[in-house]
């Protein structure tokens, strides 16, 4: 249909059967790029609709397929059943946090043409969350977004120690592991070595633009009190700011969006 196209305009024109086709102006000339917000969320409420009966059959074929130590085993098909479960309603939440908050923004934002990618697999250190492309002057951003909720705990900084500790209920400390700081920094350097022009861009500027790295506490997960000094404010939100070999912010999940309105105000 297409074949008497010129080799770029046909790339346009099949780039847009596929999504919209977005136009800003970067170091003084037009790039096209493509996003479909809306086919990255039906592909995680496509997951949802069969999360839901696999939870349900935790028990039987789909739990025998999880690996469970043999001292575990040993207790029975009950709890085996329980472990698949377990893994399944984890699972699910997961995914209902990342539509919840990747549909906020993408309502929020949509003047801006945001860009939301959803739960990217980074070899060897987990999947990301959202990663968050705002593609147009006068002030373009990327947003790296872990989601992580710790049932009732409060997450605490140890200064001394450069980690985050989780506060149980009974005020008990242990580490949070995997350390979040250090592997959105990970993820990020991964996405940009193997997937940049597709996630970053494809001008120079773009391609060099740090993404501004944040760990979102959802659920009834809290922040816990600090130091003034590692607090800062953006916009109206008082939000921790780690510095390490990365800088991390960490906030409750209602200041998502306040947050990122404060950093793209002119």
């Amino acid at each position: 249909m297409f074949a008497d196209l010129d080799p770029h305009l046909k790339a346009i024109k099949d780039a847009s059967l596929q999504g919209k086709i977005e136009k800003s102006l970067d170091d003084g000339r037009v790039v096209e790029t493509t996003h479909d917000n809306q086919a990255e969320f039906r592909r995680l409420e496509e997951e949802n609709r069969w999360l839901i009966p696999a939870y349900t059959a935790a028990g039987g074929a789909w739990a025998a397929s999880v690996i469970i130590p043999e001292p575990v085993t040993k207790l029975g098909s009950f709890l085996a059943g329980t472990v698949g479960a377990n893994l399944v309603l984890k699972r699910t939440e997961k995914v209902n946090s990342i539509l919840r908050n990747g549909r906020a923004l993408d309502e929020a934002f949509a003047a801006q043409q945001i860009q939301v990618s959803t739960d990217l697999p980074v070899p060897d250190n987990g999947r990301l969350d959202l990663f968050v492309r705002f593609p147009l002057p006068p002030k373009k951003a990327v947003f790296t977004i872990a989601l992580r909720s710790q049932g009732k705990g409060t997450v605490i900084y140890h200064e001394q120690k450069e980690a985050l500790y989780i506060r149980t209920r009974n005020g008990g400390l242990k580490p949070w592991k995997p350390d979040h700081i250090e592997r959105l920094a990970l993820q990020e350097f991964w996405l940009r070595k193997n997937r940049q022009q597709e996630l970053f861009g494809t001008s120079a500027r773009d391609k060099n633009r740090s993404a501004v790295k944040l760990l979102v506490l959802t659920g009834q997960t809290k922040v816990g009190q600090h130091s003034d000094s590692l607090y800062t404010t953006v916009g109206d939100q008082r939000v921790l700011l780690l510095r390490r070999r990365a800088s991390i912010y960490v906030l409750q999940e209602e200041q998502l969006l306040p947050f990122i309105q404060a950093w793209l105000a002119p």
